[in-house]
């Protein structure tokens, strides 16, 4: 068959284009893709709409790509995308920089089956998320999230929700209309209410599934009064999974003691979460003083030895940022520790290698 060598060109992005018969105008051809593509079915014609919310995913977050195919872990079907790995410094597989932005654009995924988003830095999902009318898999944890899209029902095939390890305060009610939806995972966020409707959903609110992972669960929230019955009634209640691996389920109670609270507000620092975490070999963080105090940081390891003083002496009020790098150390489990006089607060931060 004949062929003819072409540019075709998307803003911000040019890649190389063939063009065969089996090809119409709505698709470009590659004669080759790279390894994080899978083609489960038809052959390298791919959706020209789809690859444009590809290509206005790297613009928009300044990623570091040549062409939008080689952005994180690719399945495709058919010449539509149907599934994308694009998780941050975790599986390996995923996006080689931070995911801050969603474009508008990602509507154009009205065949996706499959999101993975995980260990980015994502506060707001577009409108147009709503027209992602196949997904049946959201993943999204570890994020900046303050709340899902309030017409979260027109995902009518969304089955697996997991939005854990954001700071979302309030869900809609339109949750309740996830008919198809078997888990979801809520945990460690900011939530102290929850919709009255979430009863209707058909979840399994108490038990786990054969690998051990909870249909439900919502732990360490602020769920104090008011509780819709299945909810605070269910075995997972205070169930929340490990953040790094999803390995293993742990105990996270929901925050309703004052004295703790008024404990957090007495703080005279503030340690921001680290970041990025999983991290290698750097990793940075910041810290907000309230007032002038000796300030002791250091790091240490799961057996809480001592690994590395990074800062030892007086701040005045105001944000320091600072960074640690574990070039010479292996992978695992370590600590950040910031002590004052009056207070002392520690994150935990893992090196994988």
């Amino acid at each position: 068959m004949d062929s003819y060598f072409k540019y075709f060109v998307v803003p911000s992005m040019l890649f190389w284009h063939f063009s065969f018969a089996q090809c119409d105008s709505d698709y470009t051809y590659f004669e080759t893709v790279p390894s994080n593509v899978s083609i489960l079915s038809g052959d390298n014609c791919l959706y020209n709409q789809d690859l444009q919310a590809l290509n206005d995913l790297v613009t928009l977050n300044e990623l570091d790509y040549a062409s939008p195919i080689e952005v994180g872990r690719q399945t495709w079907f058919n010449g539509r995308l149907k599934i994308l790995v694009a998780d941050y410094g975790f599986s390996g597989s995923g996006v080689n920089d931070t995911i801050y932005t969603l474009p508008e654009s990602i509507g154009n995924w009205t065949s996706l089956s499959g999101l993975y988003l995980e260990w980015n830095r994502i506060s707001i999902l577009p409108q147009s998320f709503n027209k992602l009318k196949e997904l049946r898999s959201l993943y999204i944890s570890n994020n900046n999230l303050s709340g899902i899209i309030n017409d979260i029902d027109s995902l009518t095939h969304l089955t697996y929700l997991d939005l854990g390890y954001n700071e979302i305060d309030s869900l809609p009610n339109s949750l309740c209309n996830l008919n198809e939806l078997q888990y979801l995972w809520l945990f460690n966020n900011n939530l102290s209410s929850v919709p009255d409707c979430m009863c209707s959903l058909n979840i399994d609110w108490d038990s786990d599934d054969d690998a051990w992972y909870p249909y439900f669960a919502i732990g360490g929230n602020n769920l104090c009064e008011n509780i819709p019955e299945c909810i605070a009634n269910s075995d997972n209640f205070n169930t929340s999974l490990d953040q790094f691996y999803y390995s293993f389920q742990t105990e996270a109670p929901q925050d309703c003691d004052n004295v703790a609270i008024d404990i957090s507000l007495a703080n005279d620092f503030i340690l921001k979460n680290p970041f990025p975490n999983p991290f290698n070999p750097k990793t940075a963080f910041n810290i907000e003083i309230e007032e002038e105090e000796v300030v002791d940081i250091s790091i240490y390891d799961i057996n809480g030895s001592l690994v590395e003083s990074i800062f030892g002496g007086k701040l005045s009020k105001g944000i320091y940022n600072f960074s640690w790098s574990a070039l010479r150390f292996s992978s695992g489990i370590y600590f950040i520790e910031v002590k004052t006089a009056s207070s002392i607060e520690h994150k935990k931060i893992l090196l994988t290698k």
